[in-house]
């Protein structure tokens, strides 16, 4: 009973840590298996659905992610266009649940590991960093959105936490990267959770419990980000993604 107390609470804060900084699923999974000892394919599935929530959540509340931002909903899809991104990553996540028995965990974990890493280095320390505001072209996003499903339905992951280090890379500024990692975890949920079901490794009941929890921590988590003027915000999704990048590797 403890264990499964502290996976739940785990979980909540999880969906806490996803509604502020957009990372914070990668822990799900770990959660999981350590805790309630899940064989990882079964976590992987459970996991893919309870993002749904929170995703729909995202794509239902057009409102920005930090108050501070300055920018609008409407700017935001004009510097990020979202359909193409979450079409493509709809596609991947569907190709990501069909090869996940054939790939090996470990090399998703590290690629995810490297990539967060360096992307919340890069923020924190990098010098000549500066944002850009030119919209990224469709062409752009599709192979971008692809790469992201895959790996999301491979780890287990809501979407966020390879979108957002990789929109970072691209030098995206953070309000519109931000909403669009939010808004990606709908398509990719669905599509590894239909799947998943279709190959016998999802728990229904399972995955939604824990959405309703990781939808829960998400609005606390979107309340707290709204409070915080945008280099606290920054810095705070930064270093989510260093103790991200060195949890996974």
């Amino acid at each position: 009973m403890l264990l499964q107390a502290l996976a739940l609470v785990g979980v909540l804060l999880c969906g806490l840590a996803v509604g502020a900084t957009s990372i914070g699923g990668v822990m799900v999974v770990p959660l999981l298996t350590g805790l309630l000892g899940l064989a990882p394919a079964s976590a992987v599935a459970a996991s893919s659905l309870a993002f749904a929530f929170s995703g729909a959540a995202a794509l239902a509340t057009r409102a920005p992610v930090a108050a501070s931002a300055g920018m609008d909903a409407d700017t935001d899809n004009d510097a990020l266009p979202g359909w193409p991104l979450q079409l493509a990553a709809l596609v991947g996540a569907l190709l990501g649940a069909l090869t996940l028995a054939w790939l090996p965990a470990g090399a998703v974990r590290m690629a995810v590991g490297v990539l967060a890493l360096f992307s919340g280095l890069y923020t924190l320390f990098g010098a000549r960093w500066r944002p850009r505001h030119d919209r990224l072209r469709p062409w752009m996003l599709a192979p971008l959105g692809l790469l992201v499903g895959c790996g999301s339905a491979w780890s287990g992951t809501g979407g966020p936490v390879l979108l957002l280090p990789l929109l970072t890379l691209l030098g995206r500024p953070l309000p519109p990267a931000l909403a669009a990692a939010q808004r990606v975890q709908l398509p990719v949920a669905l599509a590894a959770s239909a799947v998943n079901l279709w190959a016998g490794r999802l728990d229904v009941a399972l995955g939604c419990g824990l959405g309703v929890l990781v939808l829960a921590g998400w609005f606390a988590g979107r309340w707290v980000a709204r409070r915080l003027p945008l280099a606290g915000l920054q810095r705070a999704v930064a270093l989510a993604l260093v103790a991200t990048g060195a949890a996974y590797l």
